[in-house]
């Protein structure tokens, strides 16, 4: 018997359930400068976007590597410290051919749009990168 006070625990309302993450939503940042990454990192968490980081080449291919399934698109400096930036695509595009890759540069876009091995890309993005730009980037990286 159950009294007035007794009801069954059934978790919490359908309408207060938190949704589940959908897969590859979240985007890795990959930039070996500490106040860049943290930079893209909160502009794009503001806005609502799950963000992952590596600071350098190395990094960046264990971190998709391991999370390649959470991951929706790439930003990518141009300017890595270990590795070259194509070398690093190049690798992206091994684990998972239709990765959504955006490259970060502090030349002028055209130039790096002219760039050997960065054929594909969804976008290109000039230093210091502004919050309107860097969002048109990611919708077309994550959305179309």
């Amino acid at each position: 018997m159950t009294g007035p006070g007794d009801q069954a625990r059934e978790g919490p309302p359908a309408a207060i359930k938190r949704p589940a993450l959908a897969p590859r939503n979240q985007i890795l940042v990959v930039e070996d400068q500490l106040i860049a990454r943290q930079t893209l990192r909160r502009t794009l968490e503001y806005y609502q976007h799950g963000v992952l980081e590596a600071a350098d080449g190395r990094q960046a291919l264990q971190v998709f590597h391991r999370y390649r399934r959470r991951i929706g698109m790439v930003l990518l400096d141009l300017t890595l410290p270990d590795v070259p930036a194509v070398k690093v695509l190049a690798a992206l595009r091994t684990l998972d051919p239709k990765v959504r890759v955006a490259v970060c540069t502090e030349e002028s876009v055209s130039e790096a749009k002219g760039s050997e091995g960065l054929e594909g890309v969804v976008g290109v993005l000039r230093k210091p990168i502004r919050a309107d730009r860097l969002l048109a980037v990611v919708r077309r990286g994550l959305y179309g």
